[in-house]
């Protein structure tokens, strides 16, 4: 898997344990493609997102059991498309198509290794997911009410359900508006349906417009 468009990536650490965020760093800088590690406090999240424009953040937000991830996720990121990967407890974690939509890109449980770190960050940085197997579960239901669409066409489809412009959908996936109405076409085809709404509907187990 190429990491060559992310040769010099900047990973941000934000967790609040200093012993642990120590060990990440020891790990994360072996990595020939890993350029720059910076840290910040879960709390400083928004901000250090923001001064320093991160290519990933390791974020240890499975440590917060009560934390829904996609509130976490997606107000950091801004304008700026940036791809998390959580790290902690599995037991305390659930992933959803919302998560993985908000640009959390991969899970790392607390006995991950270095050998498991790599292969994380380099499919975040290439623009794949890194989820343990048994933690897929939402995302397999996800996948068996729409089997036809591919995993791309999925977190299209629900970022539409969100009422996202393409524009938006762009930029949170990190890709470009033209390819991002590819995708809408290809999507509204696979549905059977003529419209962003009827896909929209269909999408939340609606009925679609006539």
């Amino acid at each position: 898997m190429s990491t060559q468009h992310h040769a010099h990536a900047h990973v941000l650490v934000a967790d609040d344990s200093p012993t642990r965020t120590l060990g990440i760093i020891q790990i994360v800088k072996e990595f020939s493609y890993v350029k720059t590690v910076s840290t910040c406090t879960f709390g400083g999240l928004a901000e250090a997102v923001g001064r320093t424009a991160p290519d990933l953040v390791l974020l240890g937000a499975a440590d917060w059991p009560d934390c829904d991830l996609t509130t976490v996720v997606r107000p950091q990121a801004g304008a700026h498309a940036v791809r998390f990967i959580s790290f902690g407890h599995p037991a305390r974690t659930r992933i959803t198509p919302s998560n993985v939509s908000a640009g959390l890109h991969g899970f790392l449980p607390s006995t991950a290794t270095p050998e498991d770190f790599n292969r994380a960050l380099s499919a975040a940085l290439a623009g794949f997911t890194y989820f343990p197997r048994c933690m897929t579960e939402g995302l397999a239901e996800y996948r068996m009410r729409f089997p036809q669409l591919t995993p791309r066409e999925q977190q299209v489809l629900d970022l539409l359900s969100e009422g996202m412009s393409n524009h938006r959908i762009a930029s949170r996936l990190g890709i470009k508006e033209a390819t991002v109405k590819m995708y809408v076409t290809q999507v509204l085809a696979k549905l059977k349906v003529e419209s962003r709404l009827q896909a929209c509907l269909k999408a939340r187990g609606l009925a679609s417009a006539a």
